[in-house]
């Protein structure tokens, strides 16, 4: 897959194992890469969100001289990445675990807005401990039924979408539909 330029290219072009990368200035995005240092774990969504890389804004680059700091960025195993002053990037090996891991990155920036947490500390008892973030992600690996990763969490939003009347045209997979059947029995 061909990535524009820019951010985008120079990511992609670190990060072979990456087919797909998501780049999104969201308002709660844009908010806590301005805002924070670092983020915590404290909602369920961050369980999704386990490792994030960080990235200093050094402003609008096109000629390629940020280069050498976005491979030093780039080269970690992440495939969250918190553009400071900036914005949000996700990375994944298809569109749809790209847009999934993207989801959940915005759940977890909307989270820190809506509790006020830009401008005030997570009380130490609310942040995820290691252990449960542990178990939290192994409970989501056993929900996926051995499909692909994303997949039908992908497909269950754009059925949100078609059932709006919007029209993806997304494909269904055939594993998508046997589990949708197993669970309307």
């Amino acid at each position: 897959i061909k990535i524009s330029s820019g951010i985008n290219a120079e990511y992609g072009a670190a990060r072979p194992d990456l087919h797909c990368v998501y780049h999104m200035h969201s308002r709660p995005g844009i908010a806590v890469s301005a805002a924070l240092q670092k983020i915590q774990p404290f909602i369920q969504a961050s369980i999704e969100v386990p490792d994030i890389s960080y990235h200093d804004y050094r402003g609008l680059i096109t000629d390629g001289s940020d280069k050498p700091t976005w491979l030093e960025t780039s080269l970690t195993p992440s495939k969250y990445l918190l553009m400071r002053n900036h914005g949000l990037l996700t990375g994944g090996g298809t569109v749809e675990e790209a847009f999934y891991r993207m989801f959940f990155f915005h759940q977890v920036c909307q989270a820190y807005v809506d509790c006020g947490y830009l401008t005030s500390s997570i009380p130490p008892q609310n942040i995820l401990s290691d252990h449960i973030m542990k178990i939290g992600q192994e409970g989501y690996d056993e929900c996926r039924n051995d499909t692909p990763f994303a997949v039908l969490e992908y497909e269950a939003l754009c059925r949100m979408l078609d059932y709006e009347g919007l029209e993806t045209g997304y494909p269904y997979s055939e594993m998508s539909q046997r589990v949708l059947d197993k669970t309307l029995i």
